[in-house]
């Protein structure tokens, strides 16, 4: 993961414990569906890894020795294509597991760099097996994450695939806004989504101004635009992860 590095075997002060525990991310972050003693035992070998706009956290084509959760901040998704150049495919925000795959022994698919400052919940792989916390219950919540991943990322080739940059943008700001939670959204810079809608910067800043004033958006500032519209979302209902989680490692314990 680039310039992200683990911190293995270093153990964290009470103080540093305790935040973990009332973290204003932990609602939708995997140590809040692992199990409390799960938790309580990874406390105190997570370490929080601020991050700088541009930064490489994760390079695709490597194993990483460790996983990371977004705590806060926003990292640009990036694919090689099959003629061997490197292009942006989605955004991801808040509560995105990185490095999955190499707990199952894989490379990393994606590169991931980020497109606004921010900071990484940073944990090793050597760690997890060190403490004996790889159970059913874990892995189904990193099988849920990833599941999740591949869902957002066919969102984004969506996105792509609708007619007009300004319908694309539209899709984009929807996106943003369910990653992040709120219909405030924090706006990457104009290039990086011009850069993901392969269009231009100009496009870009054009666009959003013809969608506030249609009234589809309200611009707070500069980095801030807000939806007027509500946030529709064509998919069945999910059950709530702590009850899929729990229903799925019963399951599978019956069954062995």
């Amino acid at each position: 993961m680039g310039t992200c590095q683990n911190q293995t075997g270093k153990s964290r002060s009470p103080a540093h414990v305790t935040r973990c525990h009332v973290c204003a991310t932990r609602p939708v972050c995997i140590m809040g569906y692992v199990g409390e003693a799960t938790a309580q035992a990874l406390a105190g070998v997570i370490h929080e890894h601020p991050f700088r706009k541009s930064e490489v956290l994760q390079v695709e084509g490597e194993l990483s020795d460790h996983i990371a959760i977004v705590k806060l901040g926003t990292v640009e998704a990036i694919r090689q294509g099959v003629d061997g150049v490197e292009r942006p495919v989605a955004l991801f925000g808040r509560k995105q597991l990185i490095g999955a795959e190499s707990l199952l022994g894989e490379l990393n698919q994606l590169s991931g760099k980020a497109v606004s400052a921010g900071r990484l919940c940073v944990v090793g792989i050597a760690d997890l097996y060190r403490l004996g916390v790889i159970d059913r219950m874990f892995m189904s919540c990193v099988y849920s994450r990833i599941t999740n991943s591949i869902g957002l990322l066919a969102d984004w080739a969506h996105v792509v695939r609708r007619k007009g940059i300004q319908q694309q943008l539209l899709g984009a700001l929807h996106l943003m806004s369910q990653d992040q939670g709120t219909q405030l959204i924090r706006l990457p810079s104009h290039v990086a989504l011009a850069e993901l809608l392969s269009t231009t910067r100009e496009s870009v800043a054009r666009n959003l101004r013809l969608l506030e004033q249609q009234g589809l958006l309200i611009r707070r500032d500069r980095w801030h635009c807000q939806l007027t519209e509500p946030l529709v979302i064509d998919t069945p209902t999910c059950t709530p992860p702590t009850i899929r989680i729990a229903e799925q490692a019963s399951v599978f314990i019956d069954h062995n």
